[in-house]
């Protein structure tokens, strides 16, 4: 018996790739963006393909891919995936399995590797010019009688009604 499983795993071992025993078809693709929570999708559109930043999509390793980031007042920006075969996959799959291996991972995908591995996009603010963010500091004088507007960003217009 313990023959029998011994050929069983030799057996196994030689009729799958290297690229396949190593990390598979799949790929885990880190992807952020600046700002943080851009939604990206993938194009072709894949299973699990859409995100919020930061996330990770896991996409099949033999397609080529373009992500498209988005964030409402913000321009869309876009990041191509093309696969990458790794030479020393190929290789091993030649020495150690021969045809069997370099058919496998081929047919698979497992040879490749999606780059780049790590994504980063930067989106570009669309709506106005200032900043995002301006602090306004609202108090009374010191005689009570009017209302002071103060702010360190740009000159901002206030209007205040008595109810």
């Amino acid at each position: 018996m313990t023959l029998a499983r011994a050929l069983a795993v030799t057996a196994a071992c030689a009729l799958t790739g290297c690229g396949t025993i190593l990390h598979g078809p799949r790929q885990a693709v880190p992807v952020n963006s600046n700002p943080a929570g851009a939604t990206v999708q993938t194009t072709p559109a894949a299973e699990g393909g859409t995100v919020t930043t930061p996330g990770t999509l896991d996409l099949e390793r033999k397609h080529s891919y373009q992500l498209t980031f988005t964030s409402p007042g913000y321009s869309p920006a876009t990041v191509n995936l093309h696969p990458n075969i790794g030479t020393g996959t190929v290789i091993a799959d030649v020495l150690l399995t021969g045809l069997v291996g370099v058919i496998v991972d081929g047919a698979t995908g497992s040879w490749y590797g999606l780059v780049p591995e790590n994504v980063t996009a930067t989106l570009n603010r669309t709506t106005g010019t200032g900043p995002e963010r301006i602090e306004v500091h609202v108090g009374r004088s010191r005689d009570g009688q009017k209302v002071e507007v103060t702010t360190d960003g740009p000159a901002v217009q206030v209007e205040v009604k008595k109810e």
